[in-house]
């Protein structure tokens, strides 16, 4: 009797607790204790309704920021709190009693979850918790809400009720989204940026895109003076300008990116053949070659192209696919002729360009610069008064590297004042040592890039050479190309006058090659013109030739200029030359360059 009357008591006082909550619908506090998700007082003694555990509990559900719902076996919400209320927009009273499962729910890819692989269909059906589940819903007023979602089972039954407990993550997704877009988005243009770019162009995202996707590099022409000229707010417009007409070229799935300053990238998938991304990069440059109008002022703008064209098959990451369309886009801009093809070739002329510019460095260091020099015979005495120091490099690895093939790299790596420093030095010395023991009255042709002359300090460089080798400054004659007064007029005259200060001689090289007119150089303080091999090589072929050498020697005699030919290669243009009363020439007809030995001691090479 004993025993019954306590087992008796017992249920009554669980069986107390069930009461209607306040936030509505009806909830078995020992069924809250028992699986964690509320504090459990001790069992209350009394079977009051105004049990102050029962109280704690229900005022604590109803003051948590966190939603909270009760979903029974069936799938019908059985209780929610104001919590509950306020994040999905609906009162408690129009929530007790709708099936859960006529909610439409969406996860994070936008793919919408049918109700028995939702989380607390899951719970229900196998006990186990389900937590940080990240679920969208739309609430009835249309605005998409983004849940944090945990459940967890209430009984032993299956299935059983599931208790739902959620928190409103919209506002932190809008942030989250917002820094995506722009860790993959480009401020200035609002295109995709190299990041997403790169991404597309990932081995796993081409494998969905067959046949092929076509990476065109994008490089606007002359951009850099626009932006020098006019400003970088104009130069800003630009770009936009040029964003949004790309971004008209292209359709669906195909993208287009600003890789940063003036560089684009149009990414199209469904390559069939090469011809269709021809097509497109000749859209492109039709496109962009339309004038653009900022304040009133018509811009034209050009671009050079490079395609890169992958397979789903090809394993390279999408930094690769962009660093190969570079180098093609590079190999146009170079040609000139319209969009580049990426090839193996273009890949190995690059890495051996990249070697040899590391490698230059170093180069006069490790002593791999030698010079060669040509004799300059004076035609009315069949003698040499001058050489011509011409540099030569003999790399480790590749052998004998061409002077058109890096000087132009010093040039362009910004090693050329280093170089044309070491190398001047070099050729003065072994000059030196000539006069000194065969040659008195010797004297040095050596010759400036326009790089060397836009150098501010080249003048303190060769004051200093002629200084610590000892060669008098009226044996040294710096040739000058004639593409540097087309570059910059000014810094070139200027640059000229410093050099004419030093007490050196000055000729201008490769006359006749289009950048200038005689009348314009004959204004600088000169010694010498040389006329280009390109010239020489019409006489005896062209009549028009020898018109334009008679006008240019008449010019610069009248000027006081000595007059040098270039590149003579055979014996009918020299016996030219002398008629028309060219003063010096030099070329392999004459003398072939030489090392410094064997110049010293073959005498008969200045016999004509």
């Amino acid at each position: 009797m004993v025993m019954a009357t306590r087992k008796s008591r017992k249920r009554d006082l669980s069986n107390a607790l069930l009461r209607p909550l306040s936030f509505g619908g009806w909830m078995d506090y020992q069924q809250w204790a028992d699986h964690g998700f509320m504090p459990c007082p001790s069992p209350p003694q009394t079977d009051r309704p105004d049990e102050p555990a029962e109280q704690h509990f229900t005022a604590v559900v109803a003051a948590i920021e966190e939603g909270v719902i009760v979903v029974g076996a069936s799938g019908t919400i059985e209780s929610a709190n104001p919590a509950a209320e306020r994040i999905l927009g609906v009162q408690a009273r129009h929530l007790v009693g709708m099936p859960l499962t006529a909610t439409e729910l969406y996860d994070q890819d936008g793919t919408r979850v049918a109700y028995e692989d939702s989380p607390f269909a899951r719970t229900s059906r196998t006990g186990h918790p389900c937590n940080g589940q990240i679920i969208s819903i739309r609430r009835q007023d249309g605005a998409e809400m983004w849940l944090s979602v945990n459940c967890r089972a209430l009984n032993g039954k299956r299935p059983s009720a599931v208790v739902l407990s959620f928190i409103d993550i919209t506002e932190r997704r809008m942030i989250d989204e917002r820094r995506e877009y722009e860790a993959t988005h480009d401020a200035l243009t609002g295109l995709a940026n190299r990041t997403m770019a790169i991404k597309l162009l990932s081995p796993a995202t081409r494998r969905d895109h067959a046949p092929a996707t076509a990476v065109l590099f994008v490089d606007l022409d002359k951009f850099k003076v626009i932006n020098d000229s006019l400003g970088h707010s104009v130069g800003d417009q630009v770009l936009r300008v040029i964003g949004d007409r790309l971004g008209r070229l292209v359709t669906g799935g195909d993208l287009v990116s600003r890789l940063g300053g003036d560089e684009f990238a149009v990414i199209v998938h469904g390559i069939t053949a090469p011809d269709q991304a021809a097509v497109l990069a000749g859209q492109i440059r039709q496109t962009l070659s339309q004038p653009i109008t900022i304040s009133g002022r018509q811009l034209c703008i050009g671009a050079s192209i490079g395609i890169m064209i992958a397979d789903p098959a090809d394993p390279r990451a999408g930094e690769e696919l962009l660093r190969d369309a570079d180098l093609a886009m590079y190999h146009a801009k170079t040609q000139g002729n319209g969009p580049a093809f990426f090839d193996v070739e273009l890949r190995e002329r690059s890495r051996r360009r990249s070697r040899l510019e590391q490698d230059l460095k170093t180069a006069p260091r490790d002593g791999q610069f030698w010079l060669a020099y040509q004799p300059i015979f004076d035609l009315g005495g069949n003698r040499a008064r001058a050489v011509e120091g011409l540099p030569r490099w003999a790399h480790p690895s590749f052998g004998a590297i061409a002077p058109t093939e890096f000087i132009p790299l010093a040039e362009e790596s910004g090693l050329i004042n280093f170089v044309g420093g070491h190398i001047l030095r070099a050729s003065a010395e072994q000059i030196v040592r000539l006069r000194a023991r065969q040659y008195p009255d010797l004297h040095l042709a050596m010759n400036l890039s326009a790089r060397q002359l836009e150098d501010p300090h080249l003048a303190t460089q060769v004051g200093h050479t002629l200084a610590v080798t000892w060669l008098p400054p009226t044996a040294l004659c710096l040739e000058i190309p004639e593409s540097a007064f087309a570059r910059d007029p000014a810094v070139a005259a200027r640059t000229i006058a410093q050099l004419r200060d030093l007490g050196v001689r000055l000729a201008i090289d490769h006359f006749g090659t289009g950048y200038s007119s005689l009348s314009q150089l004959l204004r600088l303080p000169l010694d010498t013109l040389k006329i280009d091999r390109s010239v020489i090589a019409g006489l005896g072929q062209s009549p028009r030739a020898e018109a334009i050498i008679t006008s240019i020697v008449a010019m610069a005699h009248t000027a006081g200029l000595t007059v040098i030919a270039d590149g003579v290669e055979t014996a009918a243009q020299l016996d030219i030359l002398r008629q028309l009363h060219c003063d010096q020439a030099q070329g392999d007809h004459i003398a072939v360059p030489a090392r410094i030995e064997d110049l010293s001691v073959r005498s008969q090479v200045h016999q004509a």
